[in-house]
């Protein structure tokens, strides 16, 4: 018991030096990031006092990753990641820190803004792409669950402390110098990346007979059932949840009566079960198959949001917020621990770029749906239909036998294509020979 106890501790992702650079690397940007949604948003507000204004800007942040997500995982696949990460990260510092600096000078304007934010949204794939690509040559392969989660417990932390601490450094100081700190956090990032090791080229470039572009991750993704799968069930989760986003404040305002502080307070729960679940994430990959987990956390999920149609007390949907967020936490570091072991390393950047793109839409979509839907039905119906069609797609995960026979040492699908095609010449040339 004592060796197993010392070979997970030498095998700890935080054991390598690189990793640990790409991590205190993501957890600086991540806390970064909430600085310029709050303090950006804020700065917006008060340069026209326009609620379509500061809705203009989250589009233009949001939307160019959808396209160029796929053209960036080609990109990845290509050159070595490092740089690409690094040049996306001191590009955006300059982008960012360009609105301050036109702030002091008496000539920023919206379009402006809108301009750099457009122009920002339209490399941040590189770093969310890449860092999935570059992972699994930082640590071994059997803590890439734990290096995951990792990574995702720093997102969650950043989404829980950077809107309190954004929220106190623009109200002393202003929205501009707030967004010097995320400035300066991608600097720190992209230094930190130009620092990590190379990968190797005969490891890294891609096979002859495949195309490095983003058509070349759709084709696989549509070639290859595991991959269909996992790929549909998350478009239909992300999907699922949009309506929660749009329904929740007038949730929290007609039925619980607990207003905007009510609202702020079920975001919180939720960021507290999500950072629960994220630490838990290692323990979750260790006691089932991502077959049976994926498909299991959608139906939790969904099962803990299907009460807040009956509950009318903001304790009680405090707590199955929390409970469904700390149940949700582990789906994207298993699911990404698993795409990396089902790809080859020379399509990683296609593949990862083309399911960000559609994960991407699939959540802003689903908002829109909640939107509609909330013209014609209560706020705390549409999170039971929200909650429900989770459940529903977490149990066409579960029934399908290819998805409950994934596991977290399945071989890449390209190498199990290839033996499955050199076992069936070998059964064909026997048959013959009879």
């Amino acid at each position: 018991m004592l060796d197993s106890l010392k070979l997970t501790i030498e095998r700890h992702p935080l054991r390598s030096s690189a990793f640990l650079r790409l991590w205190l690397g993501l957890s600086i940007s991540y806390v970064g990031d909430q600085f310029t949604t709050i303090a950006l948003l804020w700065f917006v507000l008060q340069l026209t006092g326009s609620g379509v204004a500061i809705s203009l800007i989250l589009l233009c942040f949001q939307l160019p990753g959808m396209v160029t997500g796929p053209l960036l995982g080609a990109v990845l696949d290509r050159w070595q990641p490092r740089l690409v990460m690094g040049f996306d990260n001191c590009a955006r510092a300059l982008l960012i820190g360009a609105i301050p600096a036109l702030a002091w000078s008496g000539m920023l304007q919206l379009w402006q803004i809108a301009l750099l934010a457009f122009l920002a949204g339209t490399l941040s794939p590189a770093t969310g792409v890449g860092m999935r690509v570059l992972l699994p040559h930082l640590v071994q392969e059997d803590a890439l669950e734990r290096a995951n989660a990792l990574t995702s417990t720093s997102s969650q932390f950043a989404f829980l402390v950077g809107p309190v601490l954004a929220g106190i450094l623009v109200t002393h100081i202003g929205g501009a110098y707030a967004l010097l700190v995320d400035a300066v956090s991608f600097l720190l990032m992209g230094l930190l990346v130009f620092s990590l090791p190379s990968i190797s080229r005969a490891e890294h470039h891609a096979a002859p007979a495949t195309k490095t572009n983003w058509l070349g991750g759709f084709a696989l993704l549509t070639r290859f059932k595991e991959l269909r799968l996992l790929t549909s069930l998350s478009v239909v989760f992300f999907f699922s949840y949009g309506p929660l986003e749009a329904a929740l404040p007038l949730y929290s305002d007609r039925i619980l009566h607990a207003g905007a502080q009510g609202y702020g307070l079920l975001w919180t729960g939720f960021g507290v079960g999500a950072l629960v679940g994220a630490l838990c994430t290692g323990l979750v990959a260790a006691r089932a198959r991502p077959g049976i987990t994926q498909p299991l956390i959608a139906i939790l999920w969904g099962g803990f949001l299907c009460p807040l149609m009956l509950f009318h007390s903001l304790s009680l949907a405090l707590l199955c917020l929390a409970l469904g967020a700390c149940s949700w936490a582990p789906y994207l570091p298993i699911e990404a621990s698993l795409l990396q072991r089902l790809v080859e390393p020379s399509m990683r950047g296609q593949v990862f770029g083309i399911r960000l793109a559609l994960t991407t839409a699939a959540a802003p979509l689903g908002t829109l749906v909640g939107g509609l839907l909330l013209q014609y039905l209560a706020p705390n119906v549409v999170i039971g239909l929200s909650g429900l069609a989770c459940v529903l797609a977490g149990l066409g995960g579960l029934v399908s036998p290819t998805m409950r026979g994934l596991d977290g040492k399945t071989k890449s699908v390209t190498r199990c294509a290839q033996e499955r095609s050199v076992q069936r010449s070998r059964e064909e040339e026997t048959a013959s020979r009879r």
